[in-house]
C-alpha cells in the first residue's frame, strides 16, 4: 500500500512530467535517443523544476533558468543555491536559444555537437541526483 505522500506524488501531473523528462534524459545518455532540440528543452525543464522545488523560498514556480541564475547572482554567496551558480550558468549559456521554444534556434541535429550535448545532459542529471547507467 502506498503512503499518502507517494499517492500525492503520483497524482501530481507536473511531477510525473518531470520524472518522464528525466527518463528521457537518461535514455539519451544511454542510447542517444531523442531529438537534440527536445533534449535541450527537457534539460531546462528538469533544472528549473529542481531549483524551484529544492529552494521554494528563493524561486517562484514560474522562474526560468535565466531568472534563477540572475536571482542567485544578485544575492551572491548568501543565496542557498550559490554553489550551483557556475553549473546553472553554463547550462543556461548552452541552452538559452531553446528556452520556451525560441523559433530562431536551429532545429537540425547536425547543428549539435552530440558529445557536448551529452556532457550538458550529464551535468544536468548530476545536479538533480539522477545517475545514468554508463559503463565509463
Amino acid at each position: 500500500m502506498m503512503s499518502d505522500h507517494e499517492q500525492s506524488d503520483l497524482e501530481d501531473p507536473y511531477k510525473f512530467r518531470v520524472a518522464s523528462e528525466i527518463v528521457d534524459l537518461l535514455s539519451f545518455c544511454n542510447t542517444g535517443a531523442g531529438r537534440p532540440r527536445d533534449i535541450v528543452r527537457k534539460m531546462r525543464i528538469v533544472i528549473e523544476t529542481y531549483c524551484t522545488a529544492t529552494y521554494p523560498d528563493s524561486f517562484d514556480s514560474d522562474d526560468t533558468l535565466m531568472s534563477i541564475v540572475a536571482k542567485i547572482r544578485t544575492t551572491g554567496e548568501q543565496h542557498p543555491a550559490c554553489a550551483l551558480l557556475d553549473e546553472l550558468d553554463d547550462i543556461h549559456a548552452y541552452s538559452h536559444d531553446y528556452e520556451r521554444g525560441n523559433a530562431s534556434a536551429a532545429d537540425d541535429a547536425e547543428q549539435f555537437d552530440a558529445r557536448k550535448l551529452t556532457t550538458f545532459v550529464l551535468r544536468t542529471l548530476k545536479i538533480v541526483g539522477a545517475k545514468p547507467n554508463q559503463d565509463d
